[in-house]
């Protein structure tokens, strides 16, 4: 994860939530500084990524950090329907994309 130098502390709060949470996850996250986005993963530029990663165009971490701890306390990824409706199904990058207004 790379996050704003101002972010850093919290990010590595996150990622420690993430484990306390998540205990059978043995694979977490490395916290570096540069700009905002969840390496080879989640982008959050206004730059479009390849199609490969998740892209939130101008995402922003005070929101991110927000949703992330609301499904950790939700019990992410064991809750069933916490995510919401469209977390069901398989993720299709390339059509969510094309649902922006450009």
């Amino acid at each position: 994860m790379s996050v704003d130098v101002t972010n850093i502390n919290e990010a590595w709060s996150l990622v420690q939530s993430i484990s306390d949470h998540i205990p059978s996850k043995t694979s977490l996250p490395n916290v570096i500084e540069g700009d905002f986005q969840i390496i080879g993963i989640a982008d959050f530029g206004a730059d479009e990524p390849d199609g490969e990663i998740c892209w939130v165009p101008l995402g922003k971490w005070p929101d991110f950090f927000e949703q992330v701890t609301e499904l950790l306390e939700a019990g992410y990824p064991g809750c069933i329907g916490c995510a919401g409706p469209g977390a069901e199904g398989e993720w299709n990058e390339t059509f969510r994309r094309s649902q922006f207004i450009r």
